[in-house]
């Protein structure tokens, strides 16, 4: 028994201090996001839809925050959208199929990336995707 709490604890702190905590995703706060992360400039999120329904709702997103399309390719499991924003700033958006329910989108914006805009992104997807 108390091998067992003490591995529990020691697992706990390396997730708490260590790069462990960085592969779990936090748990999502809307609706159809099971979770999230953002890491090195880029803002992970699993959305709970198929895989062309969130590639449609990704390229309407963009349309209504008013970014230029750059390109735009997929096939079908994986696809990618490049767009501009009004002050210029890249956008790259890759949306990659995980199950029949679930979809992975990454947001990138800029050269190192911004999070206030990958959120706002991720918000106007999920709006978009949700009808919310």
């Amino acid at each position: 028994m108390i091998r067992v709490k003490c591995f529990i604890m020691i697992s706990f702190s390396f997730m708490l201090t260590g790069c462990a905590a960085l592969i779990f995703f936090g748990v999502g706060t809307a609706a159809g996001i099971t979770g999230y992360k953002y890491y090195q400039g880029v803002l992970t999120v699993i959305y709970q839809a198929p895989y062309m329904e969130t590639w449609d709702a990704t390229l309407k997103a963009i349309h209504e925050m008013k970014f230029k399309l750059v390109s735009s390719d997929h096939d079908i499991t994986e696809g990618k959208i490049v767009a501009r924003r009004s002050n210029d700033k890249k956008v790259a958006i890759s949306v990659k199929y995980k199950s029949s329910q679930e979809t992975e989108v990454t947001i990138r914006v800029g050269v190192l990336g911004d999070k206030e805009a990958s959120e706002a992104i991720k918000e106007k997807l999920r709006q978009v995707l949700f009808h919310k």
